[in-house]
């Protein structure tokens, strides 16, 4: 037993903003922006995508990352302050948990794809493997021959809705190998399993001691996948075509801005990137000196994030204009969303390049390094908040190393569920339910409540003056704090929970269990917040008006 280590710092101001501008910046801004931007209105998306941003992302990372520099303490002792609302921070905790259990298996597809990159040719070119179906067509030939050697002829009366391409039989039939639903999970896929678990491995080296050598690290993670993507920017812009993808990328369709469902995609893309609500800003500013300016780092990280996701859309759409013209198709009918756009239709434009091993390589390597990323951070603040609960694990030598390392192997324990023939239908019910959609809005709304109506802005302003000195927009972040964006946030929970659809895989609806199973996970971090309250109120054992205010400071 020994006394209880300092507080970790941050060695250098920068290492803050490098830490939180790779964490905002991840696999959201390539796979998911992009498509977005194309579907909901072109360059018109970018109106509410940029108000999103200035009127819900900013302000709440500002909010938390003012609230945790001025505690100077993670989540567990900071909402101290305000006990009531513990049950925020704690909800925030469950999500990131979720986050870093189904995040790292995007990292090992994209670790197969890097190894496959360095094969002559690229295997999802070709019909001629052992996984490919008589459906199989080569990208570029599919009137010429099938995988079974016989001709294809060009005949209009075909049922062209039949075949599959080779990328999307490498996908479907090597990566994922998936069964027919969730209710036949099968067996692990022992390469994806490898890579699974030396990811594991490598995210516990770069964060078992905690920030010191993270910081170090993030210089790397955080830089060079913007680096690559600007690489890949300047190169496919060249190609022919990719003006096509571009234009259709950018039009603006002023029109797609009266859908509704347009400004609430715009909303859920700028929460999710941002990580708003989750408390991970709170607890990485806790590292912060008291008098870091962290106003400056919070509208560059929100400068950082859009301009990495506007560039993110360049580059892809760029490619895929390309394809389409490669194959005389249009850029809508190669375009896709989440996973079938970073595994299918951008590895398809990629075969078509000179030298494809090398731009395969570098696009997977961008991958990898985006998710690593944001990974650090998630593992950085739930051990954070493992440690902080307890001061007894704070008394052994080794507390963070062997806390990292059961956190780790739990994590990766439960993301082995994602690494077998039924793992994809694991990972949707995660990526749609677990950390997406409703329950990250309302841990916004009552973050924002909790701080601004409960707490007192008058009170966390006094703090923000304290450590900054006079400082200006003041009046923006009141108007945001106390109505703009939780009524904003309420207006989207509203939409969502009135807006019910099933989960569903092209053709394959979720089973009921398995629905059910969905929106418990999304139960399970926002019902600590009601959770903890009555839990207070039980402690108490008298009424809530009686005795609030020993749980709320004074004005």
């Amino acid at each position: 037993m020994v006394q209880h280590e300092p507080r970790q710092k941050w060695a250098k101001p920068f290492d803050f903003l490098f830490s939180t501008v790779g964490y905002v910046v991840g696999l959201g801004n390539l796979w998911r922006f992009p498509y977005l931007c194309f579907e909901n209105g072109g360059g018109a998306f970018l109106i509410p995508y940029t108000l999103s941003v200035i009127f819900i992302a900013i302000p709440v990372i500002i909010l938390e990352t003012s609230f945790g520099q001025y505690c100077q303490q993670g989540v567990s002792k900071s909402w101290n302050r305000v006990p009531l609302f513990k049950g925020v921070g704690l909800a925030g905790m469950i999500t990131i948990f979720h986050s870093s259990v189904y995040y790292v298996i995007i990292l090992a597809w994209a670790a197969k794809y890097l190894v496959a990159s360095f094969q002559f040719p690229l295997p999802w070119t070709s019909c001629g493997n052992s996984w490919n179906t008589e459906s199989c067509v080569e990208v570029g030939r599919r009137d010429v021959l099938n995988v079974t050697g016989n001709i294809a002829y060009n005949d209009p009366g075909r049922n062209t809705s039949l075949e599959t391409t080779a990328a999307e039989e490498f996908w479907s039939k090597q990566v994922l190998q998936s069964s027919d639903g969730i209710e036949n999970i099968g067996s692990i896929l022992p390469d994806l399993v490898l890579y699974f678990l030396l990811l594991w491995v490598g995210l516990y080296i770069c964060t078992f001691k905690g920030i010191k050598w993270s910081s170090k690290i993030v210089y790397v993670t955080a830089t060079l996948p913007i680096v690559l993507i600007i690489i890949i920017l300047v190169h496919t812009s060249q190609l022919d075509g990719a003006s096509n993808g571009i234009y259709l990328y950018l039009t603006p369709n002023m029109t797609k801005l009266a859908n509704p469902s347009v400004w609430i995609s715009a909303a859920t893309q700028a929460t999710f990137s941002f990580g708003s609500g989750r408390g991970s800003m709170l607890v990485m500013s806790s590292f912060n000196q008291y008098n870091h300016n962290f106003l400056r780092d919070a509208v560059t990280i929100g400068i950082c994030d859009t301009v990495a996701s506007f560039l993110s859309g360049f580059a892809v759409f760029a490619s895929l204009g390309f394809m389409a013209k490669q194959l005389n198709t249009t850029v809508l009918d190669v375009a896709k969303s989440g996973p079938g756009l970073v595994f299918i239709a951008h590895p398809q434009s990629i075969s078509l390049l000179p030298h494809p091993q090398i731009w395969s390589c570098l696009f997977f390597i961008t991958l990898i390094l985006l998710g690593f990323d944001s990974e650090f951070v998630f593992l950085e603040v739930f051990v954070t908040f493992i440690v902080d609960c307890s001061s007894r694990i704070r008394s052994y030598r080794w507390h963070r190393e062997v806390t990292t390392a059961i956190v780790c192997t739990v994590m990766c324990l439960i993301g082995l569920s994602m690494v077998t023939e039924g793992g994809i239908y694991v990972f949707e019910i995660y990526n749609n339910y677990a950390v997406a959609g409703w329950c990250l809005f309302l841990l916004a709304t009552t973050e924002l409540i909790a701080i601004a109506w409960v707490y007192g802005i008058d009170v966390h302003f006094r703090g923000m003056t304290d450590m900054l000195g006079p400082f200006r927009g003041k009046l923006y972040l009141k108007l945001c704090w106390k109505y703009i964006t939780p009524s904003i946030c309420l207006a989207i929970i509203v939409y969502y929970l009135t807006g019910f659809k099933l989960l569903k895989i092209g053709n394959y609806v979720f089973s009921v269990w398995a629905q059910f199973l969905g929106h418990l996970m999304s139960l399970s971090s926002v019902l600590f917040i009601p959770g903890y309250a009555l839990y207070i109120k039980l402690k108490l054992k008298k009424p809530f008006s009686e005795n609030l205010q020993h749980y709320i400071p004074a004005w």
